[in-house]
């Protein structure tokens, strides 16, 4: 068996596709010309019309080799065992750029990632990882990561969040997802491995009350545990219990925070029947006007209400400004942005238009115990509890994210304006492998990317009614921290002056 590879643009992409489906999965013309047509034009068109395409046939997919051996050989039915692959390239391509020097020392920064199409027809979009760079709209911030790739027998490097469409028997909506997050954390970090679709079942044999082939889908609790056993601590947070309001600031306390989250929507609330599984891995780029726009924060907490309508301060919370966010969704090509109360409105389907999240699961690391809403409350306390001479109509924008210390003092040293005494003394305290973060700010220093208060939370400290929780706060000239020697919070005056906001978790703000 010999390996056809061919180069084309967008213009000679269809013809050459709808061949190869013909010969390479012995299906009809008009069948090949549909899977074209309805299936992957939708991706198509959002690329850059400066993407070209290498195709190579067959290809060897170890996902789609998962199914295959797991289910599809089993069938009477001759499901055939190898895929094709696209893989995508800014500019013009030509034989020689894979063969000699000059064109390979380009490849690499032009390489956009790949798209492979498996014979599960008519679902045949399988396991991608496309660059947000190969997008006519890539003006948001995303997670991605590095992916090792060969084209044409060059070794390259994918970047992006990897993406596949489901092919509704072995694997639905709810196992892409959790496909997805265990290849997004497998990639960044030693601890976690890969999950194909076999060790998916495999893990849930034990939770599911029917069959698990073919798919019917899973519940939330079932994703979830399906994660954590896959090392992950997943925290389950619902609509329902936590009131819209919480609900929507959570999930973006986390989005800041660099987490893919699997979410739940539905349309329950309109009595419908939809309900789907879609990962949510970023959000669109804070604007001037979206700063401006801002409502003050309608504080549910009598406790802290009263303290900031005695003072007359003006609260606003980062959570609640109105942005898109970026979304995978197995139906549709990668990189979807919607508001979060409208996460579906892509579909252009009246019932799932009127889907809502009800319910997300946010993958943390198992050593991380104090989840985003204690956080935020602890926050609050220390910062509106009377330690801080907050003046009568203050102005107050609250950032939270989590973080990993080791990050964040990385960021410390490379900021200028933190090399000052109070800089050097955050660096050189000790703290956990992960924390949370609060930077205080006004509307006019968050558009400028500054802020003038810092607070840091040890992550592993479930127990906000403990001060050791509180790793460092500061407000303007005075900061405390705690005195682990003496067992309380210690109270200092030194001017912490403005400094740059943290951007490392989604690359900007």
């Amino acid at each position: 068996m010999t390996s056809l590879t061919r180069l084309c643009n967008v213009t000679e992409l269809r013809a050459e596709l709808i061949a190869l489906f013909e010969n390479e999965w012995s299906i009809a013309n008009s069948m090949a010309t549909s899977i074209y047509d309805n299936i992957l034009v939708e991706s198509i068109r959002k690329l850059k019309s400066t993407v070209h395409f290498v195709i190579e046939a067959p290809y060897v997919d170890s996902m789609y080799r998962d199914s295959y051996y797991s289910y599809f050989a089993t069938k009477l039915k001759d499901y055939k065992k190898d895929c094709i692959r696209l893989s995508f390239f800014d500019g013009q391509l030509t034989v020689n750029d894979f063969r000699e020097q000059a064109g390979l020392s380009t490849l690499q920064e032009r390489y956009r990632g790949f798209m492979v199409l498996r014979p599960t027809v008519p679902s045949v979009i399988g396991r991608s990882v496309i660059s947000p760079e190969a997008l006519q709209d890539d003006d948001f911030l995303c997670l991605t990561s590095s992916y090792p790739s060969s084209v044409h027998s060059v070794k390259l490097v994918a970047n992006g969040f990897p993406h596949s469409s489901q092919d509704a028997e072995m694997i639905s909506c709810a196992e892409t997802s959790i496909w997805a997050i265990m290849e997004y954390f497998s990639s960044r970090y030693a601890d976690y491995r890969p999950a194909p679709p076999s060790m998916i079942m495999d893990v849930l044999k034990n939770r599911s009350n029917v069959r698990q082939i073919p798919t019917e889908g899973l519940q939330t609790g079932q994703i979830g545990f399906a994660i954590r056993e896959f090392g992950l601590a997943t925290k389950i947070y619902s609509r329902r219990e936590l009131g819209d309001a919480i609900f929507r600031q959570v999930f973006s306390t986390y989005t800041e925070s660099g987490l893919p989250l699997v979410v739940a929507m539905d349309n329950d609330h309109q009595i419908g029947n939809v309900a789907h599984a879609l990962i949510a891995i970023g959000r669109a780029r804070t604007t001037d006007e979206l700063i401006d726009n801002l409502a003050v924060t309608e504080e549910l907490n009598p406790y802290f209400k009263s303290i900031i309508n005695h003072k007359g301060i003006q609260f606003f919370d980062n959570d609640d400004i109105p942005r898109k966010f970026v979304f995978i969704d197995d139906n549709m090509p990668p990189y979807q942005l919607q508001h979060f109360e409208t996460p579906a409105l892509h579909y252009n389907e009246p019932d799932w238009n009127a889907c809502r999240i009800s319910e997300f699961i946010a993958p943390l690391h198992p050593r991380m115990y104090l989840e985003a809403v204690a956080a935020k409350i602890y926050i609050k306390e220390v910062l509106l509890g009377g330690t801080f001479a907050i003046g009568n109509g203050a102005e107050i924008f609250l950032r939270l994210f989590l973080t990993s210390s080791r990050s964040y003092k990385d960021y410390l040293v490379r900021d200028a304006r933190f090399k000052t005494n109070i800089g050097e003394y955050i660096m050189e305290m000790l703290m956990p492998e992960f924390i949370w973060v609060a930077e205080i700010s006004d509307k006019a220093n968050i558009k400028q990317k500054q802020a003038f208060g810092l607070f840091i939370l040890d992550a592993t400290e479930p127990n906000i009614n403990s001060d050791s929780t509180l790793i460092f706060g500061g407000y303007k000239n005075v900061f405390i921290d705690w005195n682990g020697g003496m067992s309380e919070l210690v109270k200092n005056c030194l001017d912490l002056d403005s400094f740059s906001i943290y951007v490392n978790n989604l690359k900007d703000f």
